[in-house]
């Protein structure tokens, strides 16, 4: 697919909102077991949009959905947040970020079978509530449980930002990246493999000056990449934010 995971999954520079990825510490309460629904997936929802999903070990939720294009999607929604997961059962408080630049707060309800399938519910304030179903990406395009690698990922992405303005960024062989917008923003930061040895990598990102909407200061998130249905074009997505004002997905293939 054109875009796919950075809910889910996230790359090379993408703001979403303060979660540290795959490093944040799990809040969940003892009776939990976190990290059971840990997987990436794709699919569509009851409103016609396609997902792409990612949960992390410590429970955390990245998503981005649009509507189909072709055999892709358009990106209209980022949303990312903290979940639980236990027995079949997985639950979140998300953040929704649009392309328009607006967000909202929801939450996630959601049956999955391990390393297989989810199927749930998105409810927001003020909106009809939205079911969605997924399975997990094919491991010819994508192995979760193999580590990240830099290697992947390295030198000049060329892509699109979640309110349409156009990125390029360099990723050096070390994880350090920097790169601007088509909109004059600069930015720099650190990509390195997730220390839980899974396959998705951490970001810490920080913006230069105005004009960037967030100037000087700095975002984490995730981010992963794949290979798309053709096995040969590899695609980096990554998510990142700010608290939960603002957050941003970068998609680029190469």
């Amino acid at each position: 697919m054109k875009y796919l995971l950075s809910a889910v999954l996230c790359i090379a520079i993408c703001v979403t909102v303060g979660c540290g990825g795959g490093n944040n510490s799990n809040t969940n309460s003892p009776s939990r077991t976190p990290g059971q629904a840990q997987a990436v997936y794709s699919g569509t929802a009851s409103n016609g949009n396609a997902f792409e999903t990612i949960i992390l070990p410590n429970d955390e939720y990245y998503a981005i959905y649009g509507p189909t294009s072709g055999n892709g999607f358009v990106i209209s929604d980022m949303m990312t947040g903290q979940g639980s997961s236990n027995n079949g059962s997985y639950t979140a408080t998300v953040t929704d970020f649009n392309n328009t630049g607006t967000f909202s707060s929801g939450s996630v309800s959601a049956t999955y079978v391990v390393g297989s399938s989810i199927n749930g519910k998105l409810t927001e304030a003020g909106n009809p509530a939205v079911s969605f179903n997924g399975t997990v990406v094919p491991s010819s395009q994508f192995n979760y449980y193999t580590s990240a690698s830099l290697s992947d990922v390295t030198g000049i992405w060329t892509g699109s930002l979640l309110d349409g303005a156009t990125a390029t960024v360099t990723i050096s062989s070390n994880g350090a990246f920097s790169g601007s917008d088509s909109s004059g923003c600069s930015f720099s930061g650190t990509i390195a493999p997730d220390s839980s040895g899974k396959n998705f990598f951490a970001i810490s990102l920080t913006y230069g000056a105005s004009p960037c909407l967030l100037p000087n200061q700095s975002a984490s998130g995730m981010a992963v990449d794949y290979l798309l249905s053709d096995g040969v074009t590899r695609q980096l997505l990554a998510a990142v934010a700010s608290g939960t004002s603002y957050g941003t997905v970068f998609v680029a293939n190469n």
